[in-house]
């Protein structure tokens, strides 16, 4: 760690996002859909009290460039949590048990119109149907909207394509290539041609719902924007009245709902080609005080505050690993 840090170290905090949290696979009515287990959660939780200080989303601007005053010199660890999906409720009761607070980042579309988030839809549809049916329904899509097909064409063959190359180009055409609003239109359709006919509530299996958000804000958690859809913010030219319904309006829509204040944004992906710089944002709100992407930086007084970092967790990870991980990223700053 340089010697400006170290000096600093009481203004040094991680922030570690979560997506998925799920059960053990055989107890998992969706195993294909990666994310933390359970009991991994609860491991890696017991891990960052012991070696860390959890804070929480009200310190954050006293962590940019003021004095702070907690107890503790280690390094500081701020949970967020992305997507709001159904899964959340579980580790903000989990997270209540402990008296850690955690910033619940969600896209308005699960409250406001009812639909699930772009992503999720994704997950789900390949969860449940497989890559086949995913594909053949998005070809349809392809055909209907008049769209390229030989550009935007997905191959998948069993015997000669590797099953995650597959997935990640799904997810890199929706996210990139399609356009905000036709991956849109694409993915609501698969949704209520695929899922929709399978569950009565497929909704609600997928995401967080009014009550739970209201619960989690009582337990003590914070609520942050993730766009109106679920987006990459920056890959695409919105139109000042998209940007306006995907970034402006999630923030003032959550605090009427729940009457509470919202200051922070998720950048959905969160990825630098899905992230606007700070100069970019300002230049069309100041509504929100601190801005998170997933880049791999620890969180100093001198973070530009649209630009906070964090580490992403995988399936993968276990405590062990995401102490050398945290260890690693502050050796390395």
């Amino acid at each position: 760690m340089g010697s400006n840090n170290q000096l600093e170290l009481d203004f040094t905090y991680v922030g570690l996002c979560y997506h998925y949290l799920r059960q053990n696979k055989d107890l998992d009515k969706f195993p294909r859909i990666l994310g933390t287990n359970i009991t991994e959660f609860k491991n890696q939780l017991s891990m960052l009290e012991k070696n860390y200080e959890f804070i929480s989303l009200d310190h954050i601007s006293s962590l940019s460039g003021k004095k702070t005053n907690f107890h503790k010199k280690s390094p500081k660890i701020l949970l967020t949590f992305d997507d709001g999906l159904s899964d959340h409720y579980t580790a903000a009761t989990i997270l209540n048990e402990l008296n850690i607070s955690g910033v619940f980042f969600v896209p308005t579309c699960i409250i406001e119109d009812k639909l699930p988030a772009n992503p999720i839809i994704i997950h789900y549809t390949l969860a449940v149907f497989g890559i086949e049916i995913f594909l053949k329904e998005y070809k349809k899509n392809l055909e209907i909207l008049e769209l390229d097909s030989k550009l935007l064409d997905i191959a998948y063959s069993k015997n000669d394509n590797n099953v995650w190359d597959v997935i990640n180009k799904i997810k890199s055409i929706f996210k990139y290539q399609l356009g905000y609003k036709n991956s849109r239109k694409i993915l609501l359709n698969i949704y209520k041609n695929l899922l929709c006919k399978k569950y009565k509530n497929p909704l609600e299996i997928m995401h967080l719902n009014e009550n739970q958000i209201k619960e989690m804000i009582e337990m003590g958690h914070y609520l942050g924007a993730h766009t109106h859809s679920h987006i990459s913010v920056a890959s695409t030219e919105l139109s000042s009245k998209d940007f306006i319904k995907e970034i402006i309006h999630p923030k003032n829509y959550l605090e009427k709902k729940f009457n509470t204040k919202v200051n922070s944004l998720s950048y959905p992906f969160g990825g630098k080609n899905d992230c606007l710089l700070t100069s970019e944002l300002l230049k069309k709100t100041n509504e929100y005080n601190v801005a998170f992407t997933v880049e791999e930086i620890i969180n100093t007084k001198i973070t530009p505050p649209y630009a906070l970092g964090r580490y992403q967790l995988t399936s993968t990870d276990n405590s062990l690993k995401l102490n050398n991980t945290i260890k690693k990223m502050l050796q390395g700053n």
